[in-house]
């Protein structure tokens, strides 16, 4: 019998020299500035200061890539540039700049000190323009004079107070755009501050509340639209030839605004006005590839138009721009949001991936993952996609219909339902409301409650001595990811089948009905055991009928039972990674303040956990001979890219040790820190609403994942009825991530969403309708316990229940084979035969963590 890292030796290809080991430059002590200080072009990795840089008087410096532990301190007569437009800069002290030519920050830059910037003289701005300009202390622009704007304050994020007096100036200063964690102070400018890219969000310190003061008092909002009433663009043509000066995100360009006719016949799609354009469009000085943060907003005619903004949520790793016409939740999302009246935007994720390949970067792994090895590659992944395209869209709305949005949405499931999170956490005045569908909050985590699905099935695979050694075939996989196995042959259809017949009949009437679904699945979590579960044939399929059968085969594996290692296989999945017996928990999920518990977390058994939709689909793959399980093109395939450190890019997950290679992991990474919080409390205290779903049966993100965030935040909160003034969760019995299944995944909770925010309505059960209440789909033995599955309608009509509610079946039901079903099969096709109830005991126990 061949060991797995025996089969590894064999069949894996040797592991490349780490892509980004030894990247960084290093410099000690005191560095001094005259020209420029970083890399800026390929091929160039970041620069370490281990000390304080300084610009000496009348010099010129421009910062590029670095990463400095102490100050930057500007002299007399001199001009600072930290530009982060290409990759990122982290200061750790202060920046202080007095009697110098001018110093600016702009793009993605960090300053874990205060920004002061006075008494400088000189034709450039002064202060700072994002996206994503952080200033973890204060900001200070006093005493300067410039033919400039004396100050810049745009677009970014200020922890504490921001003072802007005593400026002159030809043209005003702008403080536009800058989430303000203390106080807004402007005082004694010449001209007055003005705010021309849009208004700021003062938060207030020391529990007074948002103070904006003197020439800034009205610059601070609470509402998510950006814009005042202007004139509207004369036509759709017109939003292309706006002035790039005034577009709220700097680097902005329109590439077309067309005004496009109604198909109505054909799609029910109304006359609108698309608008194609993109953001910060570069060269990376890592990989050579071209990155940019491309976007759509769809805009119905002003006359269709119902005063409100939809952003439509991406999926996977994204590297395309949807096109943006609304999907809402579940299966019948569709078109929603256009052709009901919302303006609509989606975007790319920061990069395409037709930029990506290995012949147009310099990297040599070129392909969809080849962004995470680019640091502000995976920043505009993370969240700086989804915040610049959000306020773009907001001004074109703005801009075309003259005033608005008056209200502001997110709609997302899987990566949008992670975007969302990051919306409500550190964007949270974005969006009054939010829906956030089996969000991938923590991929890190989830990458390895993946590769430990995949790694049980190779195992038992390898135990298997009846399956040709010396091991799975390889399956070639696109460079430089190595060969996957072809793992279906250790648990094909026939053996699913006997696991999910024997899963259904142990929990399925656990609710009171048998109708093919799970509803109370904590009841389910303590009763079934696979290794000591059995399951009756009621029809005869593999014997006589009504035989009982053991899942687990007492003796050698036959076709009525599984084998040891495939039930070890299914209750390690169903468990969650362990190392040495512990649980694992994914180091970069320890980073956002107050985050929520970082447990790998395990697949929770539900109606369609072994159905072809759920694990299999994931963990096993199909019968085709070229069929990898899925998970080889998300959580397993990106390990290398995103959660191993250094990154490696031909890196074998399956080789994963839990016992001993969880120091390899990433402990800090924004594709899992920006979505990671428990405190949405600004996003509560602007009023806004947040609604969770997830599939009970997602092979992906576990839905344990969620009811865990869920719980956590509750608790921070003060208890579940305070958290649900503001927020709800609606698991989906049976269904699979996002979509799919014997279940009712046919939903909209968008409208449900917009009733709560608007009119204080809050949701209840809401309805949802599923198609596929077959046999086939169920994949079971026999028709389980009466004819044609559970003699009941193929299609119903069922209550999603906020959480921890459970449906329950209310018709008249009788009892067959010793188990209840519904006496009149066809009440179970209509939610009025059902009702939410709060199960015994009130919530079921938390996931572990």
């Amino acid at each position: 019998m061949l060991t797995r890292g025996l089969f590894l030796l064999i069949f894996v290809m040797a592991a490349a020299t780490n892509f980004l080991a030894g990247a960084s430059t290093a410099r000690a002590a005191d560095v001094s500035c005259s020209g420029t200080l970083g890399g800026n072009t390929y091929p160039a990795t970041v620069t370490d200061i281990n000390g304080n840089v300084n610009v000496p008087d009348h010099a010129s410096c421009t910062l590029y890539f670095v990463n400095v532990t102490g100050n930057v301190k500007v002299g007399h007569g001199s001009t600072l540039v930290i530009d982060g437009y290409n990759e990122p800069s982290t200061i750790g002290g202060n920046v202080q700049a007095t009697q110098c030519t001018s110093a600016l920050l702009e793009g993605n830059v960090t300053v874990d000190g205060n920004v002061q910037i006075q008494q400088c003289t000189g034709t450039g701005p002064n202060g700072f323009q994002g996206p994503d300009i952080v200033i973890n202390g204060n900001f200070e622009c006093q005493g300067n004079s410039s033919n400039a704007s004396a100050c810049l304050a745009w677009l970014g994020k200020v922890q504490g107070n921001v003072q802007i007096q005593q400026n002159t100036s030809v043209t005003a200063s702008d403080v536009s755009l800058v989430d303000i964690g203390g106080n807004l102070h402007c005082e004694s400018n010449a001209p007055a501050p003005t705010h021309m890219h849009g208004p700021d969000w003062v938060n207030g310190q020391n529990g007074h509340g948002p103070d904006a003061e003197h020439q800034c008092a009205d610059f601070s909002t609470t509402k998510t639209s950006i814009g005042t009433p202007v004139t509207p663009v004369a036509s759709c043509a017109s939003l292309a030839t706006l002035s790039a000066a005034g577009f709220p995100v700097p680097n902005t360009v329109i590439d077309s605004a067309t005004d496009t006719a109604a198909n109505t016949p054909t799609t029910g799609l109304p006359e609108r006005c698309i608008v194609n354009g993109h953001i910060n469009k570069h060269t990376s000085p890592v990989d050579n590839c071209t990155y940019q943060i491309a976007f759509q907003v769809q805009l119905p005619l002003s006359a269709a138009w119902n005063g409100r903004f939809m952003f439509q949520g991406g999926g996977g790793t994204e590297g395309s721009v949807p096109t943006a016409t609304g999907t809402d939740s579940g299966s019948g999302g569709g078109n929603y949001g256009i052709e009901n009246g919302f303006a609509v935007a989606s975007q790319n994720g920061g990069h395409n991936n037709s930029d990506l390949a290995v012949s147009t970067c310099d990297s040599g792994y070129g392909n969809v993952n080849e962004f995470y090895l680019d640091p502000l590659g995976t920043i505009g992944q993370s969240y700086q996609s989804i915040e610049t395209t959000a306020l773009t869209a907001k001004f074109l709305i703005n801009q075309y219909y003259g005033d608005g949005p008056n209200r502001s949405y997110w709609v997302g499931c899987s990566t949008g339902g992670r975007q969302g999170m990051v919306m409500s956490q550190n964007f949270p005045s974005f969006f009054d409301g939010i829906v956030a569908g089996d969000p991938v909050y923590d991929q890190e985590a989830i990458g390895l409650s993946e590769t430990n699905g995949v790694e049980a099935i190779l195992d038992a695979y390898l135990a298997n001595s009846a399956l040709t050694p010396p091991g799975p075939a390889m399956i070639a996989q696109a460079p430089p990811q190595p060969s996957g196995p072809h793992l279906y042959p250790e648990f094909p259809i026939s053996d699913q089948t006997l696991f999910e017949t024997a899963l259904l009949q142990a929990c399925d009437a656990l609710d009171g009905v048998t109708d093919g679904v799970i509803d109370d699945l904590p009841a389910c979590w303590a009763k079934f055991n696979p290794s000591s579960a059995t399951y009756t044939d009621y029809t005869g399929a593999l014997g006589p009928a009504g035989t009982i059968y053991p899942l687990q085969c007492p003796g050698a594996k036959n076709a009525t039972c599984l084998s040891a290692a495939q039930i070890q296989a299914a209750q390690r999945i169903n468990l969650g990674p362990r190392s040495n017996g512990e649980l694992v928990h994914a180091p970069a999920g320890a980073v956002a303040e107050d985050h929520v518990s970082n447990v790998a977390q395990g697949y929770a058994y539900d109606g369609g956990w072994m159905t072809s939709v759920g694990i299999p689909a994931r963990k096993i793959g199909t019968a085709s001979a070229t069929s990898l399980p899925g998970d080889f093109s998300l959580g397993v395939g990106t390990f290398g890219y995103a959660f191993i450190s250094p990154a490696d890019p031909t890196y074998y997950t399956l080789n994963f040790n839990f016992g001993t290679d969880l120091g390899k992991l990433s402990t800090n990474t924004p594709i899992v820190t920006y979505s990671t919080s428990l405190d949405i409390k600004r996003f509560v205290d602007y009023g806004h609403k947040i609604i969770w779903y997830h599939g009970l049966s997602d092979p992906g993100p576990p839905v344990l994942g969620t009811i865990l965030y869920y719980d956590q935040m509750t608790e921070k909160f003060g208890g579940l009825d305070q958290a649900q003034r503001f927020s709800r969760l609606y698991p989906v019995p049976n269904m699979d991530h996002c979509t799919g299944g014997a279940t009712t995944d046919n939903f909209h909770m968008l409208a449900p969403l917009t009733a709560w925010v608007e009119n204080n309505s809050a949701p209840g059960s809401i309805d949802a309708t599923g198609t596929n209440f077959n046999a086939t789909t169920y994949q079971v033995v026999g028709n389980y316990i009466t004819d044609s599955f559970v003699n009941a309608p193929t299609t119903r009509t069922r209550p999603l229940c906020p959480y921890p509610q459970q449906a329950r079946f209310t018709g008249t039901h009788t009892v067959v084979n010793g188990v209840p079903v519904a006496l009149n099969p066809s009440d179970l096709a209509n939610s009025v035969n059902y009702t939410c109830v709060r199960p015994p005991g009130g919530r079921p126990p938390l996931p572990p963590h």
